[in-house]
C-alpha cells in the first residue's frame, strides 16, 4: 500500500463529516459566526481580526479532531470552549497552515520574478505540492488536540516519531482532502465582487464555511491517521 495507505482515511473522514453533518453546524456555526466578525473588522483591525479569526477556527478544530479521534460529542448547543487545549490547537493548526502553504507562495513569487509566469498560473500546482510533501505537519495540532490527561507527560513528544512513521503516505492525505477544498475555493473566488457589509465582502463571506468544510475534513482525517499510527505504536510496545 505505500504511500497510499491512509486514503482511504480521507474518505472516512469524508463519511463521518456527512453523517455528522448536524454535529458539525452545531460546532461550527458560532465559530463561523466569530470568524465572520474577524473577517469584517480586519480590513481596519488586521491584527484584531487575524486573532479572532484564528481563535475561532481553533475552537472548532480542536472539537472536530477530539469527536473524530475520541468520540467526543460536545452536548452544548452554543460550543465555544476556550481554554489551554484550544488556545494551542489554534496556533498548532495556524503553524502547520503556514508550514505547508508558505514555501508554495515563496516558490511561486520568485518564478514571477525570475520568469514573467504570473504566480496565478503556478501557486496551485505548487500548493498541491506542499501538500503532498509537507501535510504530514497537521500532526502535530492533531497530537495537541488528541492528547490524554496522565499519559502525554511519558510519552514525551511524539510527533517527529509519527511524522517518520507516516511518511509521505500522510501528506498524500492531506493532498487528497486539500483537492476538494481547492475546488470549492476556487468557486468562491468566482463569485461577484459584492459587499454584504462595511468590511466584509461576499467572496470573504462565502470563504469562511468552505474553509471551516476543509478544516473538518483535513482535521478528521489526521485524527483516523494519528489514532492509527498510536494503535501501531501501542502493538510495537
Amino acid at each position: 500500500m505505500g504511500i497510499f495507505r491512509y486514503c482511504r482515511l480521507s474518505l472516512r473522514s469524508l463519511l463521518i463529516l456527512i453523517e455528522q453533518f448536524p454535529v458539525f453546524l452545531r460546532l461550527s456555526w458560532l465559530c463561523m459566526t466569530v470568524s465572520l466578525l474577524g473577517a469584517a473588522v480586519s480590513s481596519r483591525h488586521v491584527m484584531a481580526g487575524g486573532i479572532t479569526d484564528l481563535l475561532a477556527r481553533g475552537v472548532f478544530v480542536v472539537a472536530w479532531l477530539r469527536l473524530v479521534g475520541l468520540g467526543e460529542v460536545p452536548s452544548s448547543r452554543h460550543y465555544f470552549r476556550l481554554g489551554r487545549r484550544e488556545s494551542f490547537g489554534a496556533l498548532a493548526w495556524v503553524m502547520a497552515e503556514i508550514f505547508v502553504t508558505f514555501p508554495a507562495q515563496v516558490i511561486a513569487a520568485s518564478l514571477a520574478i525570475a520568469t514573467g509566469v504570473p504566480i496565478a498560473d503556478s501557486v496551485m500546482v505548487l500548493a498541491g505540492l506542499s501538500n503532498l510533501l509537507l501535510g504530514g505537519f497537521y500532526l502535530v495540532p492533531a497530537d495537541a488536540a488528541l492528547e490524554r490527561a496522565g499519559k502525554s507527560g511519558d510519552l514525551g513528544w511524539r510527533v517527529p516519531d509519527l511524522m517518520i512513521r507516516g511518511g509521505l503516505a500522510l501528506g498524500m492525505a492531506v493532498f487528497i482532502c486539500w483537492l476538494p477544498l481547492n475546488l470549492l475555493q476556487e468557486g468562491v473566488r468566482l463569485l461577484p465582487e459584492m459587499d454584504l457589509a462595511e468590511g466584509l465582502a461576499l467572496r470573504d463571506a462565502a470563504m469562511v464555511p468552505v474553509r471551516y468544510l476543509g478544516m473538518a475534513l483535513t482535521a478528521g482525517t489526521l485524527a483516523l491517521a494519528w489514532n492509527s499510527l498510536m494503535a501501531e505504536e501501542t502493538a510495537q510496545d
